[in-house]
């Protein structure tokens, strides 16, 4: 297939937007799994890092679906519009 040409940062931010737009919360471990062949867990926790430094993604604490609290990641109102963009043209089919 064609390589996808977006950053492993870019990656996890887009996978964050997707589960906003299904209107689901969406923690590490579930990143995680739903990356599973595409990222590792430690490009996923490095990937999470760098989006907090540069003001992409927050979080805040909240209930993950097993009814556990965790801090549940979102992207920040700033960023939507470019993983928006990034989303609908790299991302959206897988």
């Amino acid at each position: 297939g064609v390589k996808n040409p977006l950053s492993n940062e870019f990656k996890v931010a887009c996978e964050i937007y997707k589960n906003e737009l299904n209107s689901e919360v969406v923690w590490f471990t579930k990143l995680v799994e739903s990356l599973k062949g595409e990222l590792s867990k430690n490009t996923i926790s490095d990937a999470i890092d760098t989006l907090f430094d540069w003001g992409i993604i927050k979080a805040e604490y909240g209930e993950t679906e097993k009814g556990r609290a965790g801090r549940l990641f979102m992207i920040s109102n700033e960023a939507k519009p470019i993983i928006k963009e990034l989303y609908e043209k790299y991302w959206k089919k897988t």
